[in-house]
C-alpha cells in the first residue's frame, strides 16, 4: 500500500483505511483470476497448449547470457594510423569533431575503432557518444566493406528518368540485395540509397561517388541499365568527374521587370563599404523596408531577425549562412554557390550581417554533397577579405555536414557544429529564438543562402528599387519540363499557372510546391499565388510538375518513404509513425488493403502532427491524409 505512484500514508489509520479499499476494490472484480480469463484460455487453447508445456516455457520464461565487453582501444591500432597528423591541426574542442570525422573518412574510407576512441579523447568526448554522433550522418562508414561507395540518388527527377531500372541492373549485374550498405559479388563497391544528390536534375538518373583517399566526391549522371558498368568502371585515377550545369535560367530581367537578382551584378566592395558607413541601424532599417523574408522556408523577416541579435547585450555573436539544401528537388542554393559572381554575394551579405549585429565569427554549413564547391568558396573568402579591409578581422569558416536532410533544421545545424548529433533541440521553449540563443546559445543569425545574396543588393540599390512590383524569388523547376529550370518569379500575384507557362510544360497534372513533405497540389489550385504563409503556395523554393501520365501512387509513396527515411528518430510519433504510415499506403496502393485498421493510422498520424518537435513530423498527418485521398479518388483532385 502506499507504492506505484500513490501518495505516501502519512498514519497508521490512512493505512489501514487504503488497504481495506484496496481488498474490497479486488473481492468486487467480475475477473479475478488470470487462469479464468477468456482470453488466456483462448491464448493456451489455440497456441501455448498447456501450462508449463514447451511452447509456454520457450516464450513466456526470459534467459539471461552474459554480455561480450567491447573495448575499442584492443583492435589493431594500426588502423588509427596517420590520424595524429589530422589532430594536430585541430583545438581539442568537440566542435571539431565533424571536420575531423570527415578527414579520417576521406583518408581511410571508414572510422575504425581506435580512430573513434583517439577523436574521442582528442575532442574531449565519450566515445560511445562519438560513436552515436557518427550514426546520425550518412557518409561515415564504421566498417570497411570496399574502396568505392556509390550512392543512388531515389529522388523524383531520378525515379521519373528510370532510376528503378539503374536499381535492378546493379541488382542483377553486382549481386546485391538492397541499398543499405551491399556489396557487390566483386568486392569493389558499397552500394547505398540516397534521398536527394541536388545537382542530379542536370542529367538524371544519377549517382554519388565516393572514393577512399580523396577529399571530394563525383558523380555519375544520365545512367541507364545498360550503361552502369562502363560508368563505374570510369572512375579512375585523381580526376573526378563532376555535374556539368544543365539549368535554364529566366530572370526578371528577361521578362521585361525593372529589378533581377539574378542579373543585376553589384561590387559587393562597394556595398560591404556601404554598409559601413551607413551602421548598423540604418542597414537593419533598410532590410526591413525592403521586406525580405527568408528563403529558406518560414519566411521570416530578416530585418526583424537581424535587429533582435544586434540588440543583445552579449559580446560573442554569431552569423550561420543555412547551405544544407537538403529538401528534396530544392536546387537554388547549388545554382548560386556555383557561380562566382553570385557566390561573392552571399559571402558578401554573410558579412554585412555580421558587421551589422556584431559578430565575429561566420559560419557556411555546406552540405556533403556540395563538398566539390569549398575550395572556390574558400578562394572567394580570401580574395574578398583581401579587397574589402571592413571584413579583414572577420573569421569565416566553410563547415561541411554529413548528409541527414534534418541538418537543414536550425537548431540541428547548430548542434552539428557544436559536435553533438543533427537533431533539433527539443529542450528549447518555443519563444527562445536563435538570435537569443543559437549557436553555442549566443545570440545567432542564420539565414538561407539565396536571404545573404538578396543583402548587398538592398544595401547598394536601396530597398525601394530591391521591391519594386515586388520581391524577386528564386524557384527550382523539375519534373516533367525539357530542362531543370531556376525561374525568378515576383512574390506579387505570381501563381502556378504563371509559372507553368514560363516553363512551357505541357499537360501537367499535378504539382510538388515545397518540397517532398508537401502533399501534392492539383489542377484546382494551380490558379493559387506563390508566397510564405496561409492561402499561397510555399516560396520556399522547389517545384516540380507532373503530367498526366505520372503515376501519383509511386509518388505518395516515395514521399512516404522520405518521411520515414529522414526522421531523426528522436521523436517516437514520428520515427515509428512514418514507417507504419508508408508501410499502410504501399498495402493500400498495391491491393487496396491495409493490415492497419483506419483508426490506428489517422490516431498515428496525429500523434505526429501533435508532439513532433521540428516540421518534419508535423507535415506526416496532412501529407497522409492527401495520399489516402488520392488513391480514393484513383484522379487528380
Amino acid at each position: 500500500v502506499g507504492g506505484g505512484g500513490q501518495p505516501k500514508p502519512t498514519n497508521l489509520e490512512i493505512r489501514k483505511a487504503r488497504t481495506e479499499l484496496t481488498f474490497k476494490e479486488d473481492m468486487d472484480l467480475p475477473l479475478r483470476k488470470s487462469h479464468e480469463n477468456p482470453e488466456i484460455i483462448n491464448l493456451y487453447k489455440n497456441y501455448l497448449k498447456e501450462p508449463l508445456g514447451h511452447h509456454s516455457h520457450h516464450y513466456l520464461h526470459t534467459t539471461y547470457a552474459p554480455n561480450k565487453t567491447r573495448d575499442m582501444a584492443t583492435y589493431n591500432v594500426d588502423e588509427a594510423a596517420g590520424l595524429d597528423s589530422i589532430l594536430a591541426r585541430y583545438p581539442k574542442h568537440p566542435q571539431y569533431l565533424l571536420p575531423i570525422i570527415i578527414e579520417e573518412s576521406d583518408k581511410k574510407g571508414y572510422i575504425s575503432d581506435p580512430s573513434l576512441v583517439k577523436i574521442a579523447n582528442h575532442v574531449q568526448m565519450h566515445a560511445p557518444h562519438v560513436e552515436s554522433v557518427i550514426s546520425h550522418y550518412h557518409f561515415f562508414p564504421r566498417k570497411h566493406t570496399s574502396d568505392t561507395h556509390v550512392y543512388l540518388c531515389r529522388c523524383h527527377n531520378c525515379m521519373m528518368k528510370g532510376q528503378k531500372k539503374v536499381m535492378q541492373a546493379i541488382k542483377e549485374k553486382y549481386g546485391v540485395q538492397d541499398f543499405h550498405g551491399s556489396v557487390s559479388k566483386n568486392g569493389k563497391f558499397t552500394f547505398h540509397g540516397m534521398n536527394w544528390l541536388g545537382y542530379c536534375v542536370n542529367d538524371g538518373p544519377a549517382m554519388l561517388i565516393k572514393r577512399t583517399g580523396g577529399d571530394y566526391v563525383e558523380t555519375l549522371t544520365g545512367l541507364s541499365g545498360d550503361n552502369i558498368e562502363e560508368s563505374l568502371n570510369s572512375l579512375k585515377g585523381k580526376t573526378y568527374k563532376w555535374a556539368k550545369n544543365n539549368i535554364v535560367e529566366q530572370s526578371l530581367k528577361s521578362k521585361g521587370k525593372e529589378y533581377s537578382l539574378l542579373e543585376n551584378h553589384i561590387s559587393v566592395k562597394d556595398a560591404i563599404k556601404k554598409a559601413v558607413q551607413m551602421g548598423s541601424m540604418k542597414v537593419i532599417k533598410e532590410v526591413t523596408e525592403a521586406k525580405l523574408l527568408g528563403r529558406g522556408g518560414a519566411g521570416f523577416m530578416t530585418g526583424r531577425k537581424w535587429e533582435s541579435a544586434y540588440k543583445a547585450d552579449v559580446k560573442e555573436k554569431y552569423v550561420v549562412c543555412n547551405a544544407d539544401e537538403g529538401l528534396p528537388s530544392t536546387f537554388k542554393d547549388w545554382y548560386l554557390l556555383n557561380n562566382e559572381n553570385k557566390r561573392k554575394e552571399v559571402l558578401a551579405g554573410m558579412g554585412i550581417c555580421a558587421n551589422t549585429i556584431g559578430a565575429k565569427k561566420c559560419y557556411l554549413y555546406l552540405r556533403y554533397e556540395y563538398r566539390n564547391l569549398v575550395p572556390n568558396i574558400e578562394a572567394d573568402i580570401k580574395k574578398l577579405q583581401s579587397e574589402c579591409p571592413e571584413l579583414a578581422m572577420l573569421n569565416y569558416e566553410v563547415r561541411l555536414g554529413g548528409g541527414p536532410y534534418v541538418a537543414g533544421e536550425e537548431n540541428a545545424q547548430f548542434e552539428s557544429i557544436q559536435g553533438s548529433a543533427p537533431i533539433p533541440r527539443k529542450d528549447r521553449p518555443s519563444s527562445v529564438f536563435p538570435t537569443i540563443e543559437g549557436l553555442f546559445f549566443k545570440p545567432t543569425v542564420i539565414n538561407n543562402v539565396e536571404t545573404f545574396a538578396c543583402v548587398p543588393h538592398i544595401v547598394q540599390q536601396g530597398s525601394a528599387a530591391f521591391k519594386t512590383n515586388g520581391l524577386p524569388k528564386l524557384l527550382s523547376v523539375s519534373g516533367d519540363v525539357e530542362r531543370p529550370l531556376i525561374i525568378e518569379c515576383l512574390l506579387n500575384g505570381y501563381t502556378l499557372n504563371d509559372l507553368i507557362k514560363d516553363a512551357k510544360a505541357r499537360d501537367v497534372a499535378a504539382a510538388e510546391i515545397g518540397g517532398c513533405t508537401e502533399p501534392l497540389v492539383f489542377r484546382d489550385k494551380f490558379s493559387m499565388p506563390f508566397g510564405f504563409g496561409k492561402n499561397v503556395l510555399n516560396a520556399a523554393g522547389s517545384v516540380v510538375l507532373f503530367d498526366t501520365a505520372c503515376d501519383f501512387g509511386e509518388v505518395y509513396s516515395n514521399k512516404l518513404h522520405f518521411m520515414a527515411d529522414e526522421s531523426c528518430k528522436q521523436c517516437v510519433p514520428c520515427r515509428d509513425g512514418a514507417q507504419l504510415l508508408h508501410k499502410a499506403f504501399d498495402q493500400m496502393r498495391t491491393t487496396g488493403k491495409t493490415k492497419y485498421n483506419e483508426r490506428s493510422l489517422k490516431t498515428a498520424a496525429e500523434a505526429a502532427k501533435l508532439s513532433a518537435i521540428c516540421a518534419h513530423g508535423k507535415a506526416l498527418d496532412p501529407l497522409f491524409d492527401s495520399a489516402c485521398e488520392y488513391l480514393k479518388s484513383k484522379k487528380p483532385l
